[in-house]
């Protein structure tokens, strides 16, 4: 008679097999899909960057390119204090205009979240949706005119809080800051938007259930809960707001002095070493923006 007590044992004696290896043309295939992601990311950043960052070894003296390698327009640009608050006033602006769009954005999302009608909750994100579909151009003239010391807006504030005289809303800071938080609401309302629709609506019924009233609620369970989409909107506004070129210029009227308005005078001068210092230092403050973040958004999701 057969001891069947000895089969396991004899069964788990015998060797695993080892799983088959996929064939070389299997495991090369991801690759060979983000092969042509790659070549255009080399040609149109990588390359590029390379050569900028080549130009801010160079000499500029009297109108000329000196190929020359040296420092001397780095310890310009980190010496000047002209470049100081130049950098000052970038960050500044991306600050004030992420607070502002993080401010109009959350509640924004927090509405359009809570519209119970589908029809009514697509026209109102399409409405948020909107600036992006505008040129930058047409976008920032339009804010001029509305802005402007005549304009509807101060047409308003004169008529209806009866002020004394125009406000100046436009060739300045204020001016930037409100046609840049127009254009940036659509991406700081819908990532907050959707970690709203991926809440678990048990959690809020729960605290409910406990005693807790709508404010309670808010600010103990669907506040932290949104805080990942927060941060990550707030991120891209940040990282858009430091590249900012045409809104700056034309509502700026030459008064809001910016990174990127920087490199583009100093890239009409043909001071291609400047521009060149200029640019990294957009790239590495952008960069310090989203280690940062990210940091951020680890210790929310913790």
């Amino acid at each position: 008679m057969t001891d069947l007590s000895a089969i396991p044992a004899a069964a788990a004696s015998k060797p695993a097999i080892a799983p088959a290896k996929e064939p070389f043309s299997r495991r090369m295939m991801p690759w060979l899909l983000l092969a042509p992601v790659f070549a255009v990311m080399a040609f149109a950043f990588v390359a590029p960057l390379l050569v900028f960052l080549e130009y801010s070894f160079w000499r500029f003296e009297y109108g000329k390119l000196i190929e020359d390698f040296t420092f001397d327009t780095y310890v310009e640009f980190l010496t000047d204090p002209y470049f100081h608050t130049i950098v000052y006033d970038t960050l500044k602006m991306a600050l004030i205009t992420t607070l502002c769009s993080v401010a109009v954005g959350y509640p924004l999302a927090y509405a359009l979240w809570r519209i119970t009608r589908p029809g009514l909750q697509k026209w109102f994100g399409l409405i948020i949706f909107s600036p992006i579909l505008v040129s930058v151009v047409v976008r920032s003239y339009g804010w001029t005119v509305l802005l402007a010391d005549q304009g509807p807006v101060n047409w308003f504030l004169q008529v209806v809080l009866h002020l004394p005289e125009p406000v100046r809303l436009v060739f300045n800071l204020t001016g930037v800051v409100i046609s840049l938080t127009h254009v940036f609401l659509p991406f700081v309302v819908f990532p907050i938007y959707s970690t709203m629709t991926r809440l678990d609506p048990t959690l809020r019924e729960a605290a409910m259930d406990l005693g807790a009233g709508w404010w309670t609620t808010f600010r103990r369970v669907t506040f932290p809960l949104t805080l990942p989409g927060l941060l990550a909107g707030a991120q891209i506004s940040f990282t858009l707001a430091l590249g900012a070129f045409v809104t700056p210029q034309l509502l700026g009227g030459g008064r809001v002095l910016v990174l990127p308005l920087q490199v583009f005078q100093a890239t009409t001068d043909i001071n291609w070493p400047l521009a060149a210092v200029g640019g990294i230092a957009l790239l590495v403050l952008a960069m310090i923006t989203v280690a940062v973040s990210n940091r951020l958004l680890r210790y929310s999701e913790v």
